[in-house]
């Protein structure tokens, strides 16, 4: 078995550019879930509203209240 060792530089890797591409934003998808937990976890308190699509805007939390009062 022949092991491979990319080699990196100024640029993206000599080996599959596109397998690197947007890494550096694997760290921000943590906190998008943390910060939608918390709007779900308000909104299912207060409400009893157990899911909201992301992006959760304020059209679609406002649309989920006025949907979960019945209005």
């Amino acid at each position: 078995m022949t092991v491979v060792t990319p080699k990196f530089g100024m640029g993206a890797s000599v080996l599959r550019r596109e397998a690197f591409k947007g890494a550096g934003q694997a760290s921000t998808i943590g906190s998008t879930r943390a910060a939608l937990n918390e709007v779900t976890d308000a909104l299912y308190s207060a409400y009893g509203i157990r899911h909201i699509d992301m992006p959760a805007t304020p059209a679609r939390i406002l649309a989920a209240i006025q949907e979960a009062k019945g209005a």
